[in-house]
């Protein structure tokens, strides 16, 4: 039993060095250097982006209305959009004066958002 046993250890240990020498004279079959492998990443991100120019938007003063209203109304900043406007006391707006909103700033959705199954 033991003599099997011997022989199965010395028949695997060829092989290993022998598939070991057939792997290293392949791998050197097709030139004397290796050639680095070479990976390629894609960027998602545009290389340049571009400044889209956006019209003001107005907006006129109804009966009623407040400045903490009109920024509550188009979730606006309150304080931007007094210092905007040069309006220091925010009790003081008039009807029929037009206000200019803050630009949009972030993500502005431009079409619905749709669901796409699995």
């Amino acid at each position: 039993m033991m003599y099997l046993r011997g022989r199965l250890q010395w028949s695997l240990l060829a092989i290993s060095l022998i598939s070991g020498l057939l792997a290293v004279l392949l791998s050197r079959q097709g030139g004397t250097e290796s050639e680095p492998a070479v990976t390629t990443i894609e960027s998602t991100v545009p290389a340049s982006t571009t400044t889209v120019y956006t019209e003001p938007v107005y907006y006129t003063v109804m009966p009623g209305d407040s400045i903490f209203g009109i920024s509550e109304r188009f979730g606006l900043n309150m304080a931007e959009l007094m210092a905007l406007n040069n309006i220091t006391n925010p009790d003081r707006v008039n009807a029929g004066q037009v206000l200019q909103l803050p630009a949009a700033s972030g993500f502005i959705p431009v079409a619905s958002p749709t669901t796409m199954l699995p």
